[in-house]
């Protein structure tokens, strides 16, 4: 189940993108609610659209409370945990649940409220004690981030999966019905200029990483490609201990090679204990799909090609994201990418920025096989059954009835 979610997640990560700040919501509820009317995945919402959706989930027997990351993607939702398990358990855990790939300003619908009534009040153990009325809890879990000395974004994640859990068992404990909705303020890949209340698409990676992470990102003079990590990659040369490739102070140039229609290179340099070390990143764009084929890597005057430890590329007008680590190596040096990684050649737009990712889950997945592998078996009986039965010859003489009629004497 937990897998079929994290499926349809990354399917509709198209959504995700969209001129106005919006943002993926999921509710979870226990008891008898109204959230048990709803389909299992809904269709994009507006503000007005939401804000009908929270009125007709509470009433006098049920407890709505709304929780805000204060940025939330479609991709938060698909990073996985070293278990190899989404980074919110909880949404894993409970069964009744809906997922909203997209709404608009959903803190907007939630101040809308107070005009049919309602009173938003900020969550803590005693909202729904000593209060009475129309009431909507509301927890903000950015006001909490300053309390973890570790602030990259899956730690961050974790521990807001807590933060949630806490919230709903203790509810579920208290009443006997339940609603709570977690969504965001603002999606990280929109930004809102200061200069005006226009949106636009920014350039980022899939994750937000730490402050203190160097970020490695090739922009070549054209617009034509756009590489991007979360951290400079490593080199290993004769199983050696991996060496951190850093910028190069002297040369900072994109070098950029499009004299050939179907072959893209760009590549920059970088420093080595002091010495000075090449990357050219290879493209090559076949009918429908292009391809990262290879890395040539140049370090004192000696160029070798490293290939990809698995394919990366997509179909033309799609990028190619990997949460890592991303390999490239030959016999005697491997090049790694240990954190997020993504590439795009060719771009269409004409602001360098990333299109949607490629889904990267294989399409025949072993259940598929197996019952393709059974309906082969099952359609080669038949076919040697129905040839059987065709061969079957019957006879095709019988006696003349204008012959001597047979004659059998029967002896008492």
């Amino acid at each position: 189940m937990s897998y079929y979610l994290i499926l349809v997640l990354g399917c509709l990560s198209v959504f995700s993108l969209s001129s106005t700040n919006e943002v993926p919501t999921i509710a979870i509820s226990c008891g008898n609610t109204q959230l048990e009317t709803l389909p299992k995945y809904q269709q994009s919402m507006n503000t007005l659209e939401f804000k009908k959706l929270l009125l007709s989930l509470w009433d006098e027997d049920t407890k709505v409370v709304m929780v805000l990351e204060n940025e939330l993607s479609l991709e938060d939702f698909t990073m996985k945990g070293t278990d190899g398990h989404s980074l919110f358990k909880i949404f894993e855990k409970i069964e009744d649940r809906r997922f909203f790939p997209s709404v608009d300003q959903p803190e907007k619908a939630l101040e809308m409220l107070s005009k049919n009534g309602f009173t938003v009040k900020s969550y803590n153990a005693d909202t729904y004690t000593n209060n009475s009325g129309k009431i909507i809890a509301f927890a903000d879990l950015n006001e909490n981030n300053h309390d973890s000395n570790d602030n990259s974004r899956q730690s961050i994640l974790l521990k807001h999966n807590n933060d949630v859990s806490k919230i709903f068992t203790a509810l579920c404990t208290q009443y006997t019905n339940v609603v709570l909705l977690f969504s965001g303020k603002m999606n990280p890949w929109v930004e809102k200029s200061e200069a005006s209340n226009a949106h636009h698409l920014v350039t980022r990676h899939l994750m937000a990483v730490n402050g203190k992470s160097e970020i490695f990102k090739i922009v070549d003079p054209k617009g034509k490609s756009l590489i991007y990590s979360a951290s400079y990659p490593t080199v290993s040369v004769n199983n050696g201990p991996d060496t951190p490739l850093e910028p190069s102070s002297s040369n900072t140039n994109i070098f950029l090679d499009d004299s050939r229609e179907s072959l893209l290179k760009v590549g920059t340099t970088f420093s080595v204990n002091n010495t000075k070390v090449t990357l050219r990143f290879r493209f090559e764009r076949l009918t429908f799909t292009w391809e990262l084929k290879s890395i040539e890597y140049e370090h004192d005057d000696i160029t070798v090609l490293l290939s990809p430890k698995q394919q990366i590329g997509a179909q033309k007008g799609l990028s190619y994201f990997s949460a890592g680590p991303v390999i490239f190596s030959n016999d005697s040096i491997v090049l790694k990418f240990d954190d997020k990684f993504q590439v795009q050649p060719w771009l269409t737009s004409e602001s360098p920025k990333f299109s949607d990712p490629q889904e990267q889950n294989s399409f025949f997945t072993p259940p598929i096989l197996a019952g393709l592998f059974v309906t082969a078996i099952m359609l080669f009986i038949v076919t040697w059954g129905i040839t059987m039965i065709m061969d079957i010859k019957t006879m095709d003489r019988f006696d003349d009835p204008k012959g001597k009629t047979i004659t059998i004497n029967v002896a008492e």
